[in-house]
């Protein structure tokens, strides 16, 4: 009964923070133009199987970008620097 208490409470814990984690946040529909993700595609900036997901945020003019894609963070800081790019551990540290 100990490990099925102690699993609930960790539960609790991951639900308010995501709870606090979307509080805040608005989230839109996007439609992605396949002419500019080919050209995303092409240019090598951003990792070709990424580009889709990068073109979601800036077509969505995303304030944060949060991936556990260390290759995709570090690629959209480096080449584009259009958002805050943050892992995931990095994301609750600054806005937890």
């Amino acid at each position: 009964m100990k490990y099925g208490l102690f699993f609930f409470y960790i539960f609790e814990i991951g639900g308010e923070i995501v709870d606090k984690i979307w509080q805040n946040f608005q989230v839109f529909y996007v439609l992605v133009d396949e002419d500019k993700l080919e050209i995303i595609e092409n240019l090598g900036n951003i990792p070709r199987e990424d580009a889709g997901v990068y073109l979601t945020a800036k077509t969505g003019k995303a304030q944060c970008f949060v991936s556990a894609n260390y290759k995709l963070v570090k690629a959209i800081v480096e080449k584009t620097r259009e958002f805050d790019c943050l892992t995931p551990e990095a994301f609750v540290n600054k806005y937890i």
